[in-house]
């Protein structure tokens, strides 16, 4: 009954937050929740590969040749966001254009267009809603039928796109977070000499990529687990969400400052993407309110800390803008 009562009021404090926030009651989902957090699915017609090996490579790594589509509020498009900021490729080697999800059919803008979608730019007034540099688009969409004409697959965020061929690249989430690290970074303003992702020959390389799985499983996709039951069942996915996290606090504790001892990788990125989400948004928005990292685990929330003031990270999280989907995405699924 209490469970009941709670969602009743969640559910009234999501649409005051609506009208509060003058967001239409049905705007566009951010496609993290699709498959209980699985996250947006990657288009087989965008699978490319930034290469530096080969001169002849079809997308090779150059300056100021690619632009980055992302969303402030979706951990999946953070990932490559993340690695772009660590390692100052947004300052002179990549664009970054932020999306924001519209309240029309029209899905992914940039830049407003709309009457709804000038409410939400204004919305977020410390945030410039970016103008798309190559093509005049304004909407996401366009630049996917750009890319393949008819294009009848799935609008998502991050996409990579070429602009000296006038295509995208790839909308798959980690290996776009892979191939910017192993590919571009000689190419940023910071941290060249770090590797986030070990190369495959590296002892450390298969316990990274299965650390990057466990994380995705376990961190990333909890809160859309939960958010996708009630009742019993959604305590139990809550309890083990916990459980893990008491299980990370313990590895950092016995084995930090990062989760595989002294230099910071990819998967500590993973992590960080997750745990700066649950204070702001998933505490309240997909039942997570039991514990928080500020008050409930300290060493996770010095470890959040530690990573947020590395330079380039703190620029990848705008806390309004989290907020700010997750409250569009909660009126369109308790409304």
């Amino acid at each position: 009954f209490f469970h009941f009562k709670l969602r009743s009021a969640l559910t009234k404090l999501s649409l005051m937050l609506c009208l509060l926030f003058s967001i239409h009651p049905l705007t566009m989902d951010c496609l993290c929740c699709e498959a209980g957090g699985e996250g947006p699915p990657s288009s087989t017609d965008f699978l490319g590969s930034i290469c530096t090996s080969n001169e002849e490579a079809k997308f090779p790594a150059e300056a100021e040749r690619y632009t980055l589509y992302v969303a402030p509020g979706c951990p999946f498009a953070a990932r490559p966001w993340t690695v772009v900021g660590f390692y100052g490729l947004n300052e002179k080697a990549m664009q970054v254009i932020r999306c924001f999800p519209a309240s029309d059919q029209n899905g992914w803008f940039f830049e407003p267009i709309s009457e709804g979608e000038q409410i939400i730019c204004a919305s977020l007034p410390q945030v410039t809603c970016d103008k798309d540099p190559h093509c005049g688009a304004h909407h996401l969409s366009q630049l996917y039928e750009i890319a393949k004409p008819g294009f009848d697959g799935t609008v998502s965020v991050p996409l990579l796109w070429d602009a000296k061929q006038g295509t995208a690249v790839s909308n798959n989430s980690m290996s776009l977070a892979e191939m910017i690290s192993t590919q571009m970074r000689h190419l940023g303003t910071r941290h060249h000499d770090i590797k986030l992702f070990p190369d495959c020959d590296e002892p450390d390389y298969k316990e990274h990529d299965e650390l990057c799985h466990w994380l995705h499983e376990n961190v990333t996709r909890a809160p859309y687990k939960a958010v996708d039951t009630a009742g019993q069942d959604q305590e139990m996915v809550a309890d083990k969400y916990y459980s893990t996290l008491d299980g990370i606090q313990h590895r950092l504790s016995s084995s930090g400052p990062y989760l595989m001892g002294e230099q910071i990788r990819f998967a500590d990125m993973l992590l960080w993407i997750s745990l700066v989400r649950l204070d702001l948004a998933y505490q309240w928005r997909f039942g997570l309110g039991k514990f928080n990292i500020r008050e409930n685990y300290p060493v996770l929330w010095e470890y959040q800390r530690r990573i947020f003031k590395i330079s380039g990270m703190a620029e990848t999280v705008m806390p309004r803008g989290p907020v700010r989907s997750w409250h569009s995405t909660i009126c369109r699924l308790n409304g």
